[in-house]
């Protein structure tokens, strides 16, 4: 007995018809049924009915059929789980997420091919803070990280590209504060307001820039806050506490109460994707390449 035979007997079963079963293998009708005859003999029980006019499965045809039926699928596909371990295409991708980002159609369109271009990957998603995402990368917690690119572009150990290019920042500004509604509002407008900004414990490079950039428009800002996360950040701009700088793709996004005024040419832009440079999964360049821009 050889799979190839059990896998002939499945095909006729499934089509209940030796010439149709035969094309659908790729091989002469009278080969087919040679080998059938020979598993009938081998098995010692007849499986078919055959006339001229129908072919049905006996008894004990039938009950062969519902122990066997699948297990050549089955097979092909533990055959092909082992060549994707071998290549290194097998296993768990775990991917964090950067807190109150919005996950775009486009991203999430190519994030869905690559699970089924790369089908015995198991990908893991999780939503983190600035911090927690970069610890986690740097302790091999994640294999890759989804973040702003600012926060990852001097971090000596990783890896990064560019997903989306957001044209600017934005200022982030309750629709309450009489200054959201002034025409061609600008940074300097808002010398005399107060922020809310990023710790630098959360995110040293954002907590930076954040004042190189209020700094390109003359003045230093009223920090009144801050805080350990971006939700905490958002928070603040939504029940009025102080003024922020975030980029496009956040919730806020979405939040009538909410005014973004876009500030050209800000580092508070682009979303990247960051990996560890001494991690070896071949699947960490199918992804990368998977996710960055055309």
């Amino acid at each position: 007995m050889t799979l190839s035979k059990i896998r002939y007997f499945l095909e006729v079963a499934r089509c209940l018809n030796f010439t149709r079963a035969a094309e659908r293998l790729f091989m002469a009708q009278p080969n087919l049924s040679k080998h059938i005859a020979q598993m009938e003999e081998e098995i010692g029980a007849q499986l078919f009915v055959r006339t001229k006019r129908s072919v049905n499965l006996t008894q004990a045809g039938q009950l062969l059929f519902e122990r066997l039926d699948g297990i050549d699928r089955k097979i092909e596909d533990s055959f092909e789980e082992a060549r994707a371990i071998e290549r290194g295409e097998s296993g768990r991708l775990s991917i964090g997420i950067l807190e109150g980002q919005e996950m775009k159609a486009d991203l999430l369109d190519k994030l869905q091919r690559f699970e089924d271009q790369y089908p015995h990957v198991e990908v893991l998603l999780e939503r983190s803070s600035f911090s927690k995402l970069r610890n986690g990368l740097s302790s091999g917690h994640y294999d890759a990280i989804i973040t702003l690119c600012f926060d990852v572009e001097n971090e000596a150990d990783f890896e990064s590209r560019i997903l989306l290019r957001q044209g600017g920042g934005v200022i982030a500004i309750n629709r309450k504060n009489e200054l959201a509604n002034k025409k061609d509002l600008s940074l300097w407008d808002l010398r005399n307001e107060n922020f809310v900004v990023i710790s630098p414990e959360e995110s040293p490079r954002g907590f930076q820039l954040f004042f190189e950039e209020c700094a390109t428009y003359g003045f230093t800002p009223k920090v009144t806050r801050r805080l350990s996360s971006l939700e905490s950040l958002m928070l603040c701009v939504e029940t009025g506490c102080g003024i922020a700088l975030l980029d496009h793709n956040t919730r806020l996004e979405k939040n009538g109460d909410i005014c973004l005024i876009t500030i050209p040419e800000s580092p508070f832009a682009d979303l990247g994707i960051a990996w560890r440079k001494d991690n070896k999964k071949p699947v960490i360049d199918s992804l990368v390449r998977s996710m960055q821009m055309e």
